[in-house]
């Protein structure tokens, strides 16, 4: 049952950055990312309504599901619709993949048990910093676009957000249990929608009715929904079954999913360079995502 989970959260994460390509390419970055968020609170509120869930929350703790909002919602989604302008879909589910790397670093500090520290671990984090390197090579010779290293940045903070937010989400909230799961994930994505309208309504122009064609509506499903909403629950489970670090290793197959629908939806070939920046990061994570036994 969890490999099925796992699958299913690689293929919402692996398409989320081809269906953000198709909204950025008409909306502004951070009213698309407002989108995005509105569609997946909306789900919720559904979803709670209809299986009668209370979202109360101690006011006192009201400061855990915003710290997770940020960390998993409202930061990387927005570094995603901003980076996604200047790079392929493909750039930025390698840089997914790279979260386990990230969450090695962060749940080696943070937790305990099966995200404890081990060299064979560290070396993973050295060699999938060279598989980035790799990928980011043609951005930084010279005469390049600088847009698109710009574009490779934005895609490492968010990689470095979620790797943060997955260690903190069974640290503050899944270990927790001040605060029901579902009241937690209701208040990150109004908290997270709240913030990115006023951004949105403050540093960009207001998308007019007309760009909202079937083409950006699905898109936007796709994200906010299956991507982002549905995803969410899937990692939960999966956090509860495997650890953080563990759980972060289905980004394993994200980048190829991500690959398969940049080639599928706009017929882009990845280079070379990308191929082989991904094969190594594919060996970093073979080193990271094997399980520590508790001592």
């Amino acid at each position: 049952m969890s490999y099925l989970l796992a699958f299913c959260l690689a293929l919402c994460w692996g398409t989320a950055f081809w269906a953000t390509k198709n909204i950025v390419d008409v909306i502004p970055p951070y009213w698309g990312t407002f989108f995005r968020v509105l569609a997946g609170l909306l789900f919720f509120a559904v979803l709670y309504a209809v299986q009668r869930k209370s979202v109360r929350i101690p006011l006192k703790q009201i400061w855990r599901p915003w710290t997770i909002g940020f960390l998993i919602l409202l930061f990387p989604f927005a570094a995603i619709s901003w980076s996604q302008r200047f790079v392929a879909p493909t750039i930025g589910g390698i840089f997914n993949g790279t979260v386990p790397i990230w969450s090695f670093i962060a749940g080696a500090v943070l937790l305990k048990g099966v995200d404890r520290f081990t060299w064979r671990r560290a070396a993973g984090v050295l060699i999938g910093l060279a598989g980035l390197l790799t990928i980011m090579w043609p951005s930084l010779t010279l005469g390049s676009d600088p847009w698109a290293l710009y574009g490779c940045l934005g895609f490492l903070l968010m990689a470095w957000s979620y790797s943060l937010g997955n260690v903190l989400t069974k640290k503050i909230m899944v270990d927790d249990h001040s605060a029901t799961i579902e009241a937690n994930t209701f208040h990150q994505y109004v908290f997270s929608a709240v913030i990115l309208l006023l951004v949105a309504l403050c540093l960009e122009p207001t998308p007019a009715v007309s760009v909202f064609s079937a083409k950006v509506i699905i898109s936007i499903i796709c994200a906010g929904v299956f991507s982002s909403a549905v995803a969410f629950l899937l990692m939960i489970a999966l956090i509860k079954r495997w650890g953080a670090t563990r759980m972060a290793s289905v980004t394993y197959f994200v980048p190829v999913v991500a690959m398969g629908s940049d080639m599928i939806a706009f017929g882009r070939m990845p280079g070379v360079n990308e191929i082989i920046g991904l094969c190594i990061i594919f060996v970093s994570l073979f080193l990271i995502q094997k399980p520590v036994e508790a001592k």
